[in-house]
């Protein structure tokens, strides 16, 4: 099978990933900054605000990520369970549990999510049916020139 270039499914997974990761490493080196500058005033300020904007900045890579996999439960299942877990520790975290709680779950939720990114990546990149949007330009354009040689 050749290499398939970059589409737009390829590079929302590739976000995706990219947020979760950056996510869950926030979430493991945000206490170690903490720690390091006490007197630094803007840091809480900044943690109150990054959880909030990674919910926001989520539901839309979750959302094209699902439709792009073309609904496939195992994708979206990760995907969507990645994103609850996520939401489910920051607000729990917030309201309810503390700041262990938040960290060790939303971290869970961040694996959750890469994990199903990957699966939706590699869905991409193994696919052979050709009338799935994720399939480049390039090959398209060939199957279409294909198709009118064989009708002429």
């Amino acid at each position: 099978m050749t290499e398939k270039s970059a589409t737009a499914s390829v590079l929302w997974d590739r976000f995706g990933v990219g947020v979760s990761t950056i996510c869950a490493i926030h979430c493991l080196f945000f206490p170690v900054l903490i720690s390091l500058l006490p007197v630094t005033t803007f840091l809480p300020a900044m943690h109150d605000w990054a959880h909030p904007v990674f919910i926001i900045t989520l539901i839309p890579i979750v959302y094209f990520a699902s439709r792009r996999s073309h609904y496939d439960p195992k994708i979206v299942s990760f995907l969507t369970g990645g994103f609850i877990i996520v939401l489910i520790g920051w607000l729990g975290g917030h309201l309810l549990f503390g700041y262990v709680f938040e960290t060790v779950v939303t971290l869970f939720g961040s694996v959750i999510l890469i994990v199903g990114h990957w699966f939706n990546y590699r869905h991409h990149r193994q696919c052979k049916n050709h009338s799935h949007e994720h399939h480049p330009v390039a090959e398209k354009m060939a199957e279409s020139q294909h198709q009118k040689e064989t009708a002429e």
